[in-house]
């Protein structure tokens, strides 16, 4: 390996084929910041932190700054080959608070330059043994399958809930499109307990299988969703209440989840993906990955995390689905499984998403 010599940062402006709208948030666009590392060799290692306001608080302009800024300190003169792959995580971590985003996109585009001069793909240098894990597809708050597109790829949909009175309703419309396929809701944290359990009341009594209801509550509504558990049963998945390994602690003491969703830009990179994964299956939870709104290069990242931590789950990374033409013969999305491919690194993915024509903002070694 080479010392890292460069630290770049670019804008990634994506338009998605169908408007994605969840209780949060409304867009038609994927908007995040690629990064991109070059080392003495010239070999370039790529990572996407995604702008995610109401999710993360990051926005284009801090994920550029804290890229170039702090983390840049960081990276700047380092060879990765001389210390652990998980040493960057580690040393990210200590640079900056929060900035999960920013933190993840650098340390991937590390494990990027490390994975290809090990000659693997990433999904492979990180441990996975597959090239390919199975991913729901979501359907948008007020929406339908598919929305005039062809989604029927997907096996499993994710409803996303809390914008309309109608909610149940639609749910159970969908529920009937395909009997017996349990269904996956998902609040954002829009409902209140009384209204969480109510909705789900009315969706069971239905006759609705739900195989699990997401962030029904606000984030730090731990004790909440406890009682949901206790009072229905229903398995719950943390989402917005998990964002670091100490979340999933207090999360654990409450009796709060059955299932967490592992972001990159919530936790700050694959390797603490990693640890609270490994955590949470000692506490006997489940596993899933997600992302936020994010070009293909940053859903290969959670790919490889979901590949390496629950290869058989069905995880929820749709998310670059959106900003694919549904007719391109190159997609990642095939049969409802998100496929890696086996190159070195990142460099297919990052092939596909980022074009020559990108303005980077850039900061050299000694700068």
């Amino acid at each position: 390996m080479a010392r890292i010599v460069e630290v770049a940062t670019a804008r990634l402006v994506r338009k998605l084929h169908t408007p994605f709208v969840t209780a949060l948030r409304r867009t038609s666009e994927v908007v995040s910041a690629a990064v991109r590392l070059t080392d003495a060799d010239g070999r370039v290692g790529f990572g996407e932190g995604p702008q995610v306001w109401r999710v993360t608080g990051e926005s284009l302009a801090s994920i550029e700054a804290c890229a170039l800024g702090p983390l840049a300190d960081v990276l700047l003169g380092w060879d990765p080959g001389t210390e652990p792959a998980s040493y960057a995580a580690d040393a990210l971590a200590r640079a900056v608070v929060g900035n999960g985003g920013a933190r993840s996109a650098s340390e991937t585009a590390v494990l990027d330059l490390l994975a290809q001069g090990a000659q693997l793909p990433l999904v492979r240098f990180v441990g996975a043994t597959t090239l390919s894990v199975a991913t729901d597809v979501t359907i948008a708050a007020q929406g339908d399958f598919g929305d005039g597109v062809d989604a029927s790829q997907f096996g499993q949909v994710k409803i996303k809930v809390g914008l309309d009175p109608a909610d149940v309703d639609r749910v159970i419309r969908i529920s009937q499109q395909s009997p017996g396929r349990p269904v996956r809701i998902d609040a954002n944290q829009a409902w209140d307990l009384e209204t969480a359990s109510t909705s789900i009341e009315a969706l069971l009594a239905a006759g609705v299988t739900l195989e699990f209801v997401e962030q029904p509550l606000p984030a730090w509504e731990l004790a909440g969703h406890a009682e949901l558990r206790r009072r229905w049963g229903v398995p719950i998945v943390l989402d917005e209440s998990v964002f670091t390994i100490h979340d999933l602690h207090r999360a654990i003491a409450a009796d709060s989840g059955d299932i967490v969703n592992i972001k990159l830009a919530k936790c700050g990179g694959i390797h603490t993906g990693l640890a609270i994964a490994h955590e949470a299956t000692e506490a006997g939870l489940g596993l899933m990955v997600g992302s936020m709104m994010e070009s293909e290069l940053g859903v290969s990242a959670a790919a490889a995390l979901a590949a390496t931590i629950s290869p058989d789950a069905v995880h929820d990374l749709d998310a670059a689905w959106w900003s694919i033409d549904t007719t391109d013969t190159g997609s990642p999305y095939r049969a409802g499984r998100f496929v890696l491919d086996p190159s070195p690194g990142s460099t297919h993915a990052a092939g596909r998403v980022i074009p020559d024509t990108l303005a980077w903002s850039r900061r050299a070694q000694g700068q």
